[in-house]
């Protein structure tokens, strides 16, 4: 067997564990249900994002001994993969936690497992949840048929970073706004002699739906899987085909920096000076800002030149994809537990906690009212790097592209768009070959997962 077949396989077995574990749940009820002593809420923030968490958790936790709620523990679960994983186990042992934050691609499956409480249903009629505030392009990734069914909290998309002296050097003030022009300055931008190129990214899928999005195609059939259940890719068209042959120029012209997939190599790139350009999430605007030794300077990530002719196209010149992850609640857990669960997310939500959030990690508030207030006190004039990805946010159109494509195995459908990268940079083949056996793999997969359901 193949590799991408055996992950396939395993996605699946796992999919099916997932789904019968969480209908027992509901059948039977968790088993011998004791009464908690804490809201247990698993996470994968790590890092400076860790540290505002736990900040932040230890700040509520305080106000809940004062009241006497219960206090929020927080258990790290690994990565985001890890954390599903984690999750998946933990249902069928019938010991889910109160609340996990779970990465936005493990939307779908989480809605078709059951084994969820849809936030809206929380929420009923509170109106001082605040959802009047929270911005329609964050809320509308995790609303799936008209019910919003976990909290965005760390919030992201992509920006393009520039070495503000590499700019300058090469006589712009600002990094390239479109595809084409950035790679017609990519050459001026690279210091072959210096050892830079001129960009870096990581060969992620997460990317490619952005380019995918920007330019108002669709990843995935019935409206990015938001019609009905999605059971054919059509990432394979105009759009996608576009993005990785300027890739794959750029690549060949020694101006991009294969670093491979992980997130970490790109970054450590730009930072030592080894490219002048660094494409990934927002989420690492302050800390960059703060650690690099040359200016750094934001920009929107890359806008086509002119609308794409694709026929799966919703829209010319769309907006980008929201990235990061959501606070689910799960069922199987007492009642009067989840109603302090809830004054949790609650409190996640509120206007404090999401300006706190915002300005010390470079995620995105989903909120317009915190925006506005920081805007007003001149936050975003101070550091207009962080405004960037908001407006570039509050842009976005409200369509099935910019919206995002929702799957149920959507893990396996990033390998074979991955393998399709890499297959073309590495000059095996042409774009549309690599795309379109990526695109049959992905079918298949979309089509064994619907009949799960």
């Amino acid at each position: 067997m193949s590799r991408n077949l055996v992950q396939g396989l395993v996605s699946l077995m796992l999919a099916a564990l997932w789904l019968q574990g969480c209908e027992l749940a509901r059948i039977f009820g968790p088993r011998k249900p004791q009464k908690a002593k804490a809201i247990e809420f698993w996470h994968s923030m790590t890092g400076d994002k860790s540290q505002v968490l736990t900040a932040i958790v230890d700040e509520y936790n305080g106000k809940a001994a004062d009241s006497g709620n219960l206090p929020v523990k927080l258990q790290f679960t690994g990565t985001y993969a890890d954390g599903i994983n984690k999750l998946r186990l933990a249902v069928m042992a019938k010991r889910p936690p109160h609340l996990a934050q779970i990465y936005e691609i493990g939307t779908q499956q989480l809605v078709d497992s059951g084994g969820v409480i849809p936030l809206a249903d929380l929420i009923g009629d509170d109106t001082s949840f605040g959802l009047d505030q929270m911005l329609p392009q964050v809320t509308g990734y995790y609303r799936i048929n008209g019910r919003l069914y976990s909290l965005p909290f760390a919030t992201s998309n992509p920006v393009i970073y520039a070495n503000g002296d590499a700019l300058a050097a090469a006589g712009l003030s600002a990094p390239p706004a479109t595809f084409d022009e950035l790679e017609s300055v990519c050459a001026r931008l690279a210091d072959p002699a210096a050892g830079r190129s001129c960009l870096a990214m990581p060969l992620t899928s997460w990317i490619f739906e952005q380019a995918l999005a920007r330019q108002g195609a669709l990843f995935l059939d019935h409206d990015n899987g938001r019609s009905a259940v999605a059971t054919a890719a059509v990432y394979d068209g105009i759009a996608g085909q576009f993005f990785l042959d300027w890739l794959g120029r750029l690549s060949r012209a020694g101006l991009f920096s294969n670093t491979g997939r992980s997130w970490d190599p790109p970054v450590e790139n730009f930072m030592a000076g080894r490219s002048a350009l660094l494409i990934t999430s927002t989420s690492d605007v302050f800390v960059l800002g703060q650690r690099a030794k040359f200016p750094v300077i934001v920009g929107p990530f890359p806008a086509p030149s002119a609308a794409v002719s694709d026929p799966a196209s919703a829209a010319p010149n769309g907006g980008t994809v929201l990235g990061g992850n959501s606070i689910w609640a799960l069922r199987g857990r007492p009642q009067a537990e989840m109603r302090q669960a809830y004054e949790f997310l609650k409190y996640l939500a509120s206007a404090g906690v999401q300006r706190r959030w915002h300005v010390n990690t470079g995620y995105f508030p989903i909120r317009r009212d915190v925006i506005d207030a920081l805007d007003q006190e001149g936050f975003y004039s101070e550091h207009p790097n962080a405004r960037v990805a908001v407006d570039q946010l509050l842009a976005a159109p409200d369509t099935a592209a910019a919206r995002g494509a929702i799957s149920g195995v959507f893990p396996e459908l990033r390998e074979h768009v991955e393998n399709a990268m890499e297959e073309t940079l590495s000059g095996n083949g042409t774009s549309i070959a690599a795309l379109r056996r990526a695109r049959d793999k992905s079918t298949r997969a979309l089509q064994r997962y619907k009949k799960l359901l």
